[in-house]
């Protein structure tokens, strides 16, 4: 779950309506002072079984930040943003590691602000099995694109680390947990 203000969003990873555990996003905004009303619900515009679709999510103003660890290769990060308020949703973009491998979990933990999206990939082999890492994706044209600015790995990286298991990210400071 992640919430902004008065919107909260909720994966549901193994919801089943484009297959087995394809997935999908609740939004809940608050319209009135104490109950909070589920105002859409998302799924990928490719959405299959397997894919894992909500299994992280982040919020930031009107932009949502999907994991989907089952889609692509290795896993895929899919952007949303709302243009009305939150009653709907359109898909901007889908992030992928530039070097994805079967098995990373690209989208493992996921986290936005501003103009930065930051993607944990806990079981990415760079410097052993599941050392893991963590992947900087940037806009520069208001969300219309974004582009991989940055691989994170841990200096003293080893197997079975885990890093990115857990990201955060607070104006140009990353924090990302390892195993």
């Amino acid at each position: 779950v992640a919430i902004d203000g008065k919107t909260i969003v909720a994966g549901a990873p193994y919801d089943d309506d484009a297959g087995s555990d394809s997935g999908s996003v609740y939004v809940f905004a608050l319209p009135a002072p104490t109950d909070f009303a589920e105002t859409a619900k998302l799924t990928a515009a490719d959405a299959a079984a397997t894919s894992m679709f909500g299994g992280s999510v982040a919020i930031d103003g009107n932009t949502v930040i999907i994991g989907a660890t089952g889609a692509g290769t290795g896993g895929s990060v899919y952007v949303l943003r709302t243009s009305d308020g939150g009653v709907t949703y359109d898909q901007v973009a889908k992030l992928m590691a530039s070097d994805g491998a079967a098995g990373d979990e690209f989208g493992y933990s996921v986290t936005i602000d501003g103009n930065t999206v930051v993607v944990g990939a806990y079981l990415d082999d760079d410097a052993g099995t599941s050392s893991g890492s963590a992947y900087v994706f940037r806009t520069t044209d208001g969300g219309a694109t974004y582009d991989q600015v940055a691989k994170l790995t841990a200096a003293d990286a080893a197997a079975s680390d885990y890093f990115g298991g857990s990201v955060a990210i607070a104006g140009d400071t990353v924090a990302i947990r390892g195993g």
